[in-house]
């Protein structure tokens, strides 16, 4: 299974090096879920545009609910779209074919911008909205998002391998732990749910407590799920999320180093420091220098 695994990653990282833009894994059933590590740079838009944006934790909520409405419309094949943010992207359905043919995700080829009256109402609504500064929203959309779409029938003949590589991961890992997609509906309802929930509040400071209140489950239940899905504790999980975030600022922004610390959730910039030297081999100041 790894060796599947590690194809897709590197699939992954070559079709980022083709189209020079950000690509996302996003999941109704969990394929990616027992190699989180591995595959979290892949589960979150990392275009300095959109971390910009969800930083204000309410436009996340949005981008989450958008995210769901999208599955009506994936049973009808691959699409471009544009999401309520403005950001121009092409959509690409995940399906299991056996028992029956159903949408479990979609691949996300994102960082486009298109000049349409469409367009430019989405970035006055989200500024009206959310109280931000139209001036510097509309900066970072021309700075950071492409005016240059890549060719349709390109993105269909790359990424129809990857999803054939995602499906058959999904499969067999349906045969290996014995659970059909049916039987394990629950239990991914409740992970993907805990997932997005730690996904949107890792920045602040959070304990397992919080992720039992939420979800009126018990500290062993939530721990067992958590580890048995992911092969992460709580706690390794969110330092995973707060240091690949905090890789994307060191790159992308000129915040310091104790206000990247602050703005990934942890307590102190030493700790951070500590954690992200642990992680990388190398501390955020040397990570900077090296991929800046």
């Amino acid at each position: 299974m790894q060796n599947l695994v590690n194809h897709i990653l590197a699939y992954l990282e070559y079709l980022e090096s083709v189209f020079q833009r950000n690509i996302t894994i996003h999941e109704f059933q969990k394929i990616t879920s027992p190699y989180l590590a591995q595959f979290l740079p892949y589960r979150v838009h990392s275009n300095p545009y959109c971390i910009y944006l969800k930083s204000h934790p309410e436009i996340w909520d949005d981008c989450i609910i958008n995210q769901q409405k999208l599955f009506s419309l994936l049973e009808n094949g691959p699409f471009w779209g544009v999401c309520h943010c403005g950001v121009t992207e092409y959509v690409y359905p995940l399906k299991q074919s056996l028992p029956e043919e159903k949408v479990i995700g979609f691949i996300s080829v994102s960082g486009y911008r298109t000049c349409t009256e469409t367009t430019a109402g989405k970035l006055r609504h989200i500024c009206e909205k959310y109280d931000l500064n139209y001036e510097s929203v509309h900066s970072l959309f021309k700075m950071h998002l492409s005016a240059d779409l890549p060719d349709t029938t390109l993105l269909d003949t790359l990424l129809y391998p990857l999803s054939s590589m995602l499906e058959t991961l999904y499969q067999k890992e349906c045969l290996l732990y014995g659970e059909s997609p049916a039987q394990a509906q629950d239990a991914d309802y409740v992970l993907n749910h805990i997932l997005l929930f730690i996904e949107k509040n890792f920045h602040r400071q959070i304990s397992i407590e919080d992720i039992c209140a939420a979800f009126h489950c018990s500290r062993s239940y939530v721990s067992h799920t958590f580890k048995s899905s992911t092969g992460c504790n709580f706690r390794e999980y969110i330092n995973l999320l707060r240091i690949e975030e905090a890789k994307k600022l060191l790159v992308n922004t000129s915040f310091s180093i104790t206000e990247i610390s602050m703005k990934t959730g942890f307590s102190n910039s030493n700790y951070f420091s500590l954690v992200f030297q642990r992680m990388n081999g190398i501390s955020p100041k040397e990570y900077r220098k090296k991929y800046t």
